[in-house]
């Protein structure tokens, strides 16, 4: 079953390069139905992924996170960032499903999902992880503090993509273009920003789920606090820009283009903070 896993997975990655040029052609040529098709590549794609996870965790007993220390990783998949990668896509497949209108949304989340799965190739187990993974089997809040970490940065890669499409589609209105017959339509203002706002506000409120149930983790021991001191100022350097960006669109009505610039700057300190320290 683990060979069979890694040839699915090694597909998944090449399947998540491709949709990511499907959504590039469909750009490039301004063709709507091609955001369709790449749409619906990415739901092939995302299910096979998941696959693999489920059956991982089934096997395994554990989410594809990396090994506890010693054990090394069952396979490439068994890393942070293709279980990041998965949530992403899962994000998005999901709104898209719901919503047509978002799935260009997809064009912006695809190059971020197959950096990262091709990233755990690269990169290799990571030692924070593998550090931590023996206190998930003793304290019952990892598994909590995992989805709800997991879970805002799906919801604030949706407004980072809602983000960029806002700014992109206020510039078009600004300057009266009008949509090309058959080419990629976006969807209007008040769709974006509203998706913008769902996904700031769910996110961040998965973060203060992540950040408080994360304290208990810690307190359980096992690990060094030197180890989680890195994590912490950034989770809450974070934490703090997305909270000023909420307040400042309820207090002062920072909608529009400035709740998108929001958005999409802490979402890439985000991803840079993953890549750079890494998130049990």
């Amino acid at each position: 079953m683990q060979a069979a896993s890694e040839l699915l997975f090694l597909l998944c990655i090449l399947g998540y390069g491709l949709v990511t040029i499907g959504y590039v052609a469909a750009w490039t040529l301004r063709r709507r139905e091609g955001v369709t098709v790449a749409f619906f590549s990415l739901v092939t794609v995302t299910t096979a992924h998941a696959s693999v996870a489920v059956l991982h965790t089934v096997s395994e007993g554990r989410l594809p996170l990396g090994a506890p220390a010693g054990a090394g990783t069952v396979g490439p998949w068994d890393h942070p960032f293709p279980s990041l990668a998965l949530l992403l896509a899962l994000v998005v497949c999901a709104a898209g499903l719901a919503r047509p209108a978002t799935r260009i949304l997809g064009s912006f989340i695809s190059p971020v999902v197959a950096g990262l799965v091709l990233g755990s190739l690269l990169v290799g187990a990571p030692e924070d992880t593998a550090a931590l993974l023996p206190v998930a089997f003793a304290s019952a809040w990892v598994p909590l503090h995992t989805m709800a970490i997991y879970g805002s940065v799906g919801l604030f890669a949706l407004a980072f993509g809602s983000g960029i499409l806002y700014l992109r589609q206020d510039r078009r209105l600004r300057s009266k273009q009008l949509p090309e017959p058959g080419g990629v339509r976006l969807p209007s203002l008040g769709v974006l920003d509203s998706i913008n706002h769902w996904g700031f506000t769910g996110g961040l409120f998965g973060l203060t789920i992540g950040i408080v149930t994360g304290t208990f983790v810690a307190a359980t021991g096992g690990v060094e606090a030197g180890d989680l001191r890195p994590k912490i100022v950034a989770t809450l350097g974070l934490w703090m820009l997305y909270a000023l960006g909420w307040q400042a669109r309820y207090f002062f009505g920072w909608g529009g283009r400035k709740a998108a610039w929001f958005a999409i700057v802490g979402f890439v300190g985000l991803i840079a903070s993953a890549v750079g320290i890494g998130h049990a």
